[in-house]
């Protein structure tokens, strides 16, 4: 592909080559739809956000077909099964919740709700403890701090079951926790606890 000359498109008239199409600036709404897209030199992204759109995390990647730099899931976005080109934000940086980790802060007195992932219990603190399971009941660990920034790669989240029932615990809607597949649960047994870390844009593991 060649680097086109600036021009203006007419509704009707003329035509528009492959190489002018290519230069145009395409919309893609997280990270992990990018990663399905290999691009061509002199292609430009708008990314919506790193995990959703509106996150904070998003920004202008332009394609570099020689990078070999590491899926860092925030500067450079490796698509799937490449070995040679990714994805590269124009201004390198560090993501908007990088400092979001102090403003964490410890619910000493959740109550267990809902029966499915859209009905438990959305968690908003680092460290939770679930004094009141009734049985059947859940929470979800959340995708965002109690100051409204997105929680980063590598945060953990703690969950202490201190109630009388198992706890079931769900992941962000779209995610899922471990390889056990997009929305499904897992449970605490009572006076349990555990703790999950987001390690990609869409998946939590336990210890």
């Amino acid at each position: 592909m060649s680097v086109p000359a600036l021009s203006v498109q007419i509704q009707g008239q003329g035509t528009v080559s492959a190489d002018n199409l290519n230069t145009f600036i395409q919309t893609v709404q997280n990270a992990d739809q990018l990663r399905t897209f290999v691009g061509l030199p002199g292609m430009v992204v708008n990314l919506q956000g790193i995990s959703l759109p509106g996150d904070g995390d998003g920004g202008f990647f332009y394609w570099n077909s020689s990078g070999t730099e590491p899926d860092d899931d925030f500067n450079f976005i490796v698509p799937t099964g490449s070995t040679t080109g990714e994805w590269v934000r124009y201004t390198i940086s560090q993501p908007t919740g990088s400092s979001s980790y102090l403003s964490f802060s410890v619910d000493s007195s959740v109550t267990a709700t809902g029966s499915t992932q859209l009905t438990a219990t959305i968690l908003t603190s680092q460290i939770n403890v679930v004094t009141s399971v009734a049985s059947g009941t859940g929470v979800q660990i959340q995708m965002y701090n109690g100051m409204g920034d997105l929680i980063p790669v590598g945060t953990p989240i703690t969950i202490y079951n201190r109630g009388s029932n198992l706890l079931t615990v769900y992941p962000p809607s779209g995610q899922e926790i471990e390889s056990l597949g997009s929305n499904n649960p897992v449970s605490i047994a009572v006076n349990g606890d555990a703790t999950y870390t987001r390690i990609t844009a869409s998946q939590w593991l336990v210890l």
